[in-house]
């Protein structure tokens, strides 16, 4: 990188901080205007601790997190953004935050439609075919550019127009996508959209999980959905996401759990039921092994929603 492109994309990064501050004034995650836009702030450090994942582009403007998919982990911070290209149950750790120096940062859900279509006009001299190894796991982290950086920043400068957001947000949305498309590890992304790639089977089975959680499903029914036998389901499936079928599945009931007695005051035997489970017993002990706390112990150190 040039000195000039260090200073352009420094100068981005500062200005991108400001907007997403002002966005975030507080510890939390929240919504934009335009929908799935989402920004955060964190004030104090995090220990290591399981967090779901939309598919989406993350970037933090200030400050660093690390992201663990399995054991293998993924730093990202306002030189490197991050790619989630399928629902994923991931894990995240702050080591430095303070009020001062909050990390502060920004997702974008990602559109496999738009995605799509921007690769039917891109001129690229190599053939849209599966890269070589496509099925590594679906994370990646790739170096921000100041032509990204910009469009970001022009993104966040429309939110509070709502006329400026509907009339220029579109393009601006396919901008981004674009970028990332075109940044240094976009040809995994691209893999992701293409009919016949590993990839694209496995982020569907991803899509059916998350919409039909709290259905009873077997291995057996998961592989019927999926077009697979059970054993190359098993395989091709923890290659991407690095767990089973199953242990996903569970990952994201329990997920889904959490949620609802936070934002809904459901007791655990309520949660359980919702989201698939009939035994309680095997609820709780689940629950206590993804989140290290019981589900009544974990609510009591949250906060509840004013």
């Amino acid at each position: 990188m040039s000195e000039n492109e260090t200073n352009s994309t420094g100068s981005a990064g500062s200005e991108l901080a400001r907007l997403v501050g002002a966005l975030a004034l507080e510890d939390g995650l929240f919504e934009t205007n335009w929908p799935g836009l989402m920004v955060s702030r964190i004030s104090t450090p995090l220990p290591r601790q399981p967090v779901p994942y939309k598919p989406s582009l993350c970037i933090v403007v200030q400050g660093q997190k690390q992201i663990f998919l399995g054991e293998r982990a993924y730093t990202y911070d306002p030189h490197r953004y991050l790619v989630v290209p399928m629902a994923l149950p991931l894990e995240m750790e702050v080591a430095r935050a303070t009020t001062q120096n909050p990390i502060l940062g920004l997702g974008l859900e990602l559109d496999l439609t738009t995605l799509s279509e921007l690769l039917l006009n891109v001129d690229d001299t190599t053939p849209l075919q599966p890269v070589a190894n496509q099925n590594r796991p679906a994370l990646y982290v790739s170096r921000a550019s100041s032509t990204l950086q910009d469009a970001l920043i022009r993104l966040l400068r429309l939110v509070d127009d709502p006329t400026d957001l509907r009339v220029l947000g579109p393009s601006i949305v396919r901008e981004i996508m674009y970028r990332v498309l075109q940044g240094e590890q976009g040809r995994q992304l691209r893999n992701l959209v293409l009919q016949d790639s590993s990839s694209h089977r496995i982020a569907g089975i991803t899509r059916y999980l998350n919409e039909n959680y709290s259905e009873r499903l077997s291995i057996d029914d998961i592989a019927r959905v999926a077009g697979m036998s059970t054993s190359a389901l098993h395989h091709k499936f923890r290659e991407v996401t690095t767990m089973s079928p199953l242990q996903y599945l569970k990952k994201i009931r329990l997920h889904h759990a959490r949620t609802l007695m936070v934002a809904r005051g459901l007791n655990a035997g309520e949660a359980g039921f919702q989201v698939g489970y009939a035994n309680p017993s095997q609820f709780n002990r689940e629950f206590k092994r993804l989140f290290g706390l019981p589900p009544g112990q974990l609510m009591q150190t949250i906060s509840p929603p004013e």
